[in-house]
């Protein structure tokens, strides 16, 4: 058929364009129950491993600080011999958010300086101060007032939330490690 030209008559509404497929797969072509992983199990090893790695270094580097802020909740105060320079906050995509800030001793100059980072999910720094602080109970404790007073629970959900969907990447690059050796 050209293309523009109407066609009459009842092939006109009913027209059939053939592909070459059977109707039905042949009982030679059936389909197992589980579909084979595509890629080697290398690709899937090193996969496991990025995402294992990832998980463990959030842990480790971040989880460690918010277990010790809801500890230490309520025992913050602001600590006057401290000073807090360079504080920054610089939001990504409108949706994560990256605060740090180098924390230095007025009494004692001679310390190395502390530098304290922390991560919030849909907020911003808002111009807050960033005042240090220390614990009443632990005077080793060091953070910031605005990161372990109110933004603590907005911390502890992004923590959860991003460490939950990288131990979804790991168990998922689990199971197609696991799959493409079985097939």
């Amino acid at each position: 058929m050209a293309f523009g030209k109407r066609q009459s008559g009842v092939g006109a509404a009913a027209q059939t364009f053939d592909v070459g497929l059977p109707a039905a797969p042949a009982a030679s072509q059936a389909t197992s129950g589980t579909p084979v992983a595509t890629g080697s199990p290398l690709r899937w090893l090193v996969a496991l491993l990025a995402c294992g790695a990832m998980l463990y270094g959030l842990i480790a580097s971040y989880g460690a600080g918010i277990l010790r802020d809801h500890r230490l909740s309520g025992t913050w105060q602001p600590a006057y011999d401290l000073r807090a320079t360079e504080g920054t906050c610089e939001r990504t995509n409108f949706v994560i958010t990256f605060c740090s800030t180098k924390i230095i001793s007025v009494a004692r100059p001679d310390q190395p300086a502390v530098i304290h980072k922390f991560m919030m999910l849909f907020s911003s720094g808002g111009g807050e101060t960033l005042v240090p602080a220390r614990s009443t109970t632990d005077r080793a404790a060091i953070t910031v007032l605005y990161a372990a007073e109110t933004k603590l629970w907005n911390r502890t959900v992004s923590f959860v939330s991003v460490a939950g969907l990288v131990a979804l990447f790991t168990f998922g690059s689990l199971l197609l490690f696991w799959r493409s050796l079985n097939s």
